[in-house]
């Protein structure tokens, strides 16, 4: 894509001088967490294909019970990716100090702990202008809505809450929740993937070339993800099954 893209969050920003820090600062067990968590991240990509490839075949089967396990799973796999590549990104070896990533391991829930991520690293870039206020505004909503938010989900489902969802004491019905789950899209999870690639690469600039790569690509990458949440708008898994079930029926009707 086009360095030169304007994005509606365009207006520029000046940099103040860091210190970063090498992996040669860093005690072993961090860079051991750094590397297990990209084996990790790739094992979960792979097993994201796997499923997309399942989906397909439930719906060739026609099997609505199957895409419903699917999609549900699905949701559980988002999260799990989402939290591991959050590992990942803050024990990126030319990053966040110990110090700062002890800061924000003892959080007490992922929430905090990317609020606690985004503190430091916009620290980096701190001028104190409407700039940095609208950076901090615009990270926060995004992760808010496409990290949080399916994380909420993802912890009802994991405790059992498939169908019907409880409050947080578990002593009365949560019918917000309970209707999220149950409009479950397998093709809305599968955005997602693809939104956090974007939301991700933006935070790991911040923590690890906030003079370079953040300077040069934040809104490159907020673009990005402008254009994918605009092709995109429409795409569901109803929209996904009529297209395959006109795919499988032209191929049937092929056959000798």
């Amino acid at each position: 894509m086009p360095r030169n893209r304007s994005s509606r969050f365009d207006s520029g920003l000046v940099i103040r001088t860091v210190v970063r820090i090498t992996s040669l600062d860093r005690p072993k067990i961090m860079i051991e967490i750094y590397k297990s968590s990209v084996q990790n991240v790739r094992e979960l990509k792979s097993s994201r294909k796997k499923f997309k490839r399942l989906i397909n075949q439930s719906i060739k089967d026609k099997k609505k019970d199957v895409l419903s396990i699917l999609t549900k799973n699905y949701a559980l796999l988002y999260s799990s990716f989402a939290e591991t590549c959050f590992l990942k990104m803050i024990h990126t070896p030319y990053g966040f100090s110990e110090d700062k990533i002890q800061q924000i391991s003892r959080q007490r829930n992922l929430e905090e702990k990317w609020n606690k991520c985004l503190e430091l690293a916009l620290r980096e870039i701190d001028n104190g202008n409407g700039e940095f206020r609208n950076k901090t505004q615009t990270l926060t909503r995004l992760i808010q809505k496409y990290i949080i938010e399916p994380s909420q989900i993802r912890n009802k489902i994991a405790h059992g809450q498939w169908v019907v969802a409880f409050n947080s004491e578990n002593t009365s019905i949560n019918t917000n929740t309970t209707s999220k789950i149950n409009s479950l899209d397998f093709v809305k999870i599968d955005i997602l993937f693809d939104a956090y690639e974007k939301i991700g690469q933006v935070v790991e600039d911040l923590i690890e070339s906030p003079r370079k790569a953040h300077f040069r690509d934040f809104y490159v990458h907020l673009t990005e993800l402008e254009l994918l949440v605009d092709k995109t708008n429409d795409w569901s898994i109803k929209s996904k099954i009529a297209v395959l079930t006109k795919k499988y029926e032209k191929q049937k009707n092929a056959r000798p």
